[in-house]
């Protein structure tokens, strides 16, 4: 019977559509027959981009794949239909913000409730599989013998066999999706039940609805129109679109990037040695923050991220890590030293790098260390040996740009001296 049951359940979810009513009042000067197009927002569709970043060489182009992945779960499927994905995003609010006037006032203490999530077992709380009403719980129920609950814990939860509807930021996510989310990313989670919930989501809402808010994507046949404030890609292309919440991949845009290569290291924080593609005139490519796979001498290496809100003149592209070119820090003891000057205390630190290319073509690598700096008088900081590397005095970081033939290595060293207080105790690792 419980296979039945399931199998019923199933087949009555793959039948439920979202229905609605649309109710026009119309002004028209001479009676007749009109036909009308309808234009409407919806919240259960929406598109992320990603990229494709691939590349043979270090002395080769940058080939950038601009791609997006379409989810919708409008009720609806979408079968050949042509695609406009804009990067504006109507349902935000879009008044621009005015202060309020600011006034001081002491503060009274109160109590702080922290409505967080909880874990744990809720005492005392029976359920059974019957007609109950959706109940809202922060905790476990703990079930008696033979009675069985579908409680989900998430700050939302229902006893109905039917699952709520979860909209996490204006999109619909599974059950699954949302456990996923950390506690510390949510914002904010309400609950709409019966009316107010199949109002705005139609029957697949039923079982109630979670709104969940959380913490501050070919040339012949794509058109970029970079208006003022947005940019929309036209793709005349047929697609189909199921509305079942699965992405749909479209290809937007290839290019071609002439882009420069640099190593980059910073073995006091990684061992590796990572490969960056620079960019200049990035403004021109209307890229989205997104996920972007690394294909490097046609081997997919990783993923890396793409963060347009750079103000740099030139976007830096992770490409991976190279394990043909090594490096390795360690502290020489043998110039590094203590010393007990009356009531003060002095250290040395000497550190040396050492940095080989076992590629078979030259590279040029940007190499950072770090000095540390004082914000007491009675600290003092002494940069001792800085090996040619270009220092940033207002942060300690010092630069090494080093060109290596095949097979070359290089020493780069470091030394620098604290004098405290003997009595003091500071954290110099």
């Amino acid at each position: 019977l419980e296979k039945l049951r399931e199998q019923i359940e199933e087949e009555q979810k793959k039948n439920t559509k979202a229905t609605g009513k649309l109710i026009l009042q119309l002004n028209c000067a001479i009676a007749g027959k009109y036909d009308f197009t309808i234009s409407y927002i919806s919240q259960n569709a929406y598109w992320t981009p990603f990229y494709d970043l691939r590349t043979e060489s270090i002395t080769a182009p940058l080939k950038l794949i601009y791609r997006a992945k379409i989810f919708q779960t409008t009720g609806l499927d979408w079968k050949q239909v042509k695609l406009s994905l804009s990067t504006a995003t109507p349902i935000q609010n879009s008044n621009a913000p005015l202060f309020n006037t600011w006034f001081l006032s002491y503060i009274n203490p109160v109590n702080y409730y922290n409505n967080a999530l909880l874990q744990g077992k809720v005492a005392g709380l029976s359920i059974k599989s019957s007609n109950l009403n959706e109940v809202v719980v922060v905790g476990y129920g703990a079930d008696k013998e033979n009675e069985t609950t579908d409680i989900k814990i998430r700050g939302a939860a229902t006893t109905n066999a039917t699952q709520p509807l979860y909209i996490v930021n204006g999109n619909e996510m599974s059950q699954s999706e949302y456990s996923k989310i950390s506690p510390d990313a949510i914002k904010n989670v309400s609950v709409l039940k019966g009316d107010a919930a199949t109002s705005l989501y139609g029957s697949r809402a039923s079982a109630g609805t979670i709104l969940i808010t959380l913490k501050d994507g070919l040339d012949d046949y794509i058109t970029v129109s970079d208006k003022q404030l947005d940019v929309t890609f036209d793709i005349d292309l047929p697609y189909d679109v199921p509305t079942n919440g699965k992405a749909q991949t479209a290809l937007l845009k290839e290019y071609d990037v002439p882009a420069t290569y640099q190593f980059y290291a910073v073995p006091k924080l990684d061992k590796e040695v990572f490969l960056l593609a620079k960019i200049a005139d990035w403004e021109k490519l209307n890229l989205l923050p997104g996920e972007a796979n690394i294909i490097f001498e046609g081997t997919y290496i990783g993923k890396s991220f793409i963060d347009p809100s750079s103000t740099q003149d030139t976007l830096n592209l992770t490409m991976g890590k190279d394990k043909r070119v090594v490096i390795k820090r360690e502290k020489l003891m043998d110039f590094s030293s203590v010393k007990f000057l009356g009531a003060n205390k002095k250290q040395v630190f000497t550190y040396e790098s050492t940095v080989k290319n076992n590629k078979k073509e030259a590279i040029t690598i940007l190499i950072k260390d770090q000095y540390p700096l004082s914000q007491n008088k009675e600290i003092e900081v002494e940069l001792l040996e800085s090996n040619g590397a270009t220092i940033n005095a207002e942060t300690g970081v010092l630069n090494w740009k080093v060109t290596l033939a095949p097979g070359e290595s290089k020493k780069l060293r470091m030394s620098y001296s604290v004098k405290y207080p003997k009595d003091k105790l500071l954290n110099l690792n």
